[in-house]
């Protein structure tokens, strides 16, 4: 044989052994999966406390359901978890946050809603003080402190895929109404894109129902709505930006104008049964349960110390009545099936959590400068297959054969 051919031969063979060797390593890393102590299942089991302002409409039921459900699957036997709400009161969603930090069980807490102004003085008395957790759902402002993990739907995406939907189908330089609620931040956020969209597209807002979620009841609400749409003419369309108000908002048009379009946010079982039989013809967002078991694995992973990222956005799908017709969708099952991305599968998630999404750990999505939408780097945990270890020894035992037959 050719003593350059050999040497050759030697080069790539030893060249492709460290490759392949380095791989084998780095794969026997991976395979061991370490529950984190506080989710082994020791006595007592740990809790995870949910502090939310308020708890009205399907959506806020719905996202308990997946918290619940989620919880149940944290580690080898699951956390407790206590769901408190503060009733629409800043004081007491304050008091809440304190009272659970009292349990010594406590690993991680959960606030829905509230601001910088109202509870950065009860997180950052927890952070201070412990070693509990906290990540934040739908917060106003910034984070009080560098350990809190600000989280929440893509507000500007949810708005924005919605009311291009509305442009491509209304057009320019009409009657708009509107219903909304700037006391929540996922709602100013909306809002924001809202005020956009009407200088781009030269949309007349001759109604503006607001501070919605103050009425004492939805019929009062619906009855707002129904003099507002009455006391106008030529009403293109709503845009009631939060299913609650998206509901209530169809509700006044059927009982005044029933040819009037809504356009929504948010999607729950409730809200596709009535955009199918009404002219709300689109909203986005994603399923408030899947939403729930990816708030619940974000605590998990943040009492663990796993999770990097500070501030995590939660993607949203855009849904139009047409694709729900279209598709014979009538529930929320059904639309997973239709659109698997709704499960957010193995999004923020770890080999000792079971996600109810399914799926293999995927990046989390944090908002980038400008608006843009940038993934955060995160290594994979899958674990590989026997069959895949197998597979690796013998092409590592192979190229060792070969390397010693051409020393």
């Amino acid at each position: 044989i050719d003593s350059n051919l050999i040497i050759t031969m030697k080069s790539i063979s030893f060249s492709t052994l460290y490759c392949m060797a380095s791989i084998t390593a780095t794969f026997a890393n991976e395979i061991e999966c370490t529950t984190p102590s506080k989710f082994t299942g020791s006595s007592p089991k740990s809790t995870i406390y949910v502090i939310m302002h308020l708890q009205t409409g399907d959506f806020f039921t719905q996202l308990m359901d997946g918290m619940k459900q989620q919880a149940a699957l944290v580690g080898e036997s699951g956390v407790n978890m206590k769901i408190m709400s503060a009733d629409n009161n800043d004081t007491k969603q304050a008091e809440d946050i304190l009272m659970a930090a009292q349990d010594e069980t406590t690993v991680g807490i959960l606030t829905v809603d509230g601001s910088i102004d109202t509870l950065c003085e009860s997180i950052n008395t927890v952070l201070n003080t412990s070693d509990i957790a906290v990540v934040s759902f739908d917060f106003e402002g910034g984070a009080c402190s560098n350990r809190q993990v600000l989280t929440s739907q893509m507000d500007d995406d949810i708005a924005r895929l919605v009311l291009d939907s509305a442009f491509s189908i209304e057009g320019d330089g009409i009657n708009v109404g509107y219903v909304n609620d700037l006391n929540f931040a996922p709602l100013l956020k909306r809002n924001d894109v809202w005020e956009e969209f009407k200088v781009a597209h030269n949309w007349n807002q001759v109604f503006f129902v607001q501070n919605a979620s103050e009425f004492p009841t939805q019929g009062d609400l619906q009855s707002a709505i129904s003099n507002a749409i009455e006391g106008t003419q030529n009403v293109s369309f709503i845009y009631a930006p939060w299913d609650y108000l998206s509901v209530t908002t169809v509700s006044a048009v059927k009982e005044t104008v029933d040819t009037i379009d809504v356009y929504g946010a948010d999607i729950n079982d409730q809200d596709i049964a009535v955009m199918r039989s009404s002219t709300w013809r689109a909203t986005a967002g994603g399923d408030p349960m899947y939403i729930g078991g990816a708030l619940t694995r974000m605590v998990a992973k943040a009492a663990a110390k796993e999770l990097l990222e500070k501030e995590i956005g939660i993607p949203s799908i855009l849904i139009t009545q047409d694709f729900l017709l279209e598709n014979n969708v009538t529930n929320l099952i059904e639309l997973a099936e239709a659109l698997p991305a709704m499960a957010l599968p193995g999004f923020v998630s770890a080999c000792w959590i079971k996600s109810i999404g399914g799926g293999e750990e995927e990046s989390p999505v944090t908002e980038a400068p400008n608006n843009e939408i940038a993934p955060v780097p995160t290594p994979a945990t899958e674990r590989p297959s026997s069959a895949n270890m197998l597979g690796l020894t013998v092409h590592v035992g192979v190229i060792l054969i070969v390397s010693f037959l051409l020393t």
